[in-house]
């Protein structure tokens, strides 16, 4: 199994997907909107990685660090979410962000993420209320849109269409709805 990967980033795919050149070997890794929008076209970086495989593909998860591949992974094992659904959370909200909600028994926050609805986030927080490690991120909405605009700006568009558009965007909505209505507003 693949656990880490370091290497150029050669490719970067809005939708989630980098390829990494790892010494002349490109490998395709799914990552969370909030891993990619940490990197950058060109630069070298290292993703800690979880390597699902079913009997029909292999595919590679790559995250910031460990914390959130274990996130990643304890979502996974709930009942009712596969892997596509644990990185749809991880890209609607961060590892700390995640924790913070499951802790609360915020179901309304969790809900908000495309796919799961309110039932599913109560089965979240039942199995994994105290498994979760909870960080001390910022989670203003201020700083979601400077993500927001890292990520655009890695993907090539320019700061003065990306300012344009980020001036109409509501910043309580969340990473991933701010990304999407952003790219809406650009196109």
């Amino acid at each position: 199994m693949i656990g880490w990967l370091s290497g150029k980033i050669r490719e970067l795919d809005p939708v989630g997907m980098v390829l990494i050149d790892v010494q002349g070997v490109g490998y395709d890794v799914s990552v969370s909107l909030q891993t990619l929008c940490n990197l950058k076209l060109g630069d070298t970086t290292s993703l800690s990685i979880h390597t699902h495989v079913r009997e029909d593909q292999l595919v590679l998860f790559g995250f910031a660090d460990a914390n959130e591949r274990e996130t990643f992974r304890k979502l996974n094992k709930v009942t009712g979410i596969g892997a596509k659904m644990a990185l749809n959370l991880m890209s609607s909200m961060s590892a700390s962000e995640l924790a913070t909600a499951i802790e609360q028994a915020d179901d309304l926050a969790i809900a908000r993420t495309p796919g799961i609805g309110k039932k599913t986030a109560q089965r979240l927080i039942l199995e994994l209320q105290g498994k979760l490690e909870v960080g001390h991120e910022s989670a203003s909405g201020n700083h979601g849109l400077h993500d927001v605009k890292s990520a655009l700006l890695n993907l090539g568009y320019k700061a003065p269409q990306v300012d344009k558009a980020l001036k109409s965007i509501d910043a309580s909505l969340g990473f991933e709805a701010c990304f999407k209505a952003t790219l809406k507003a650009l196109s």
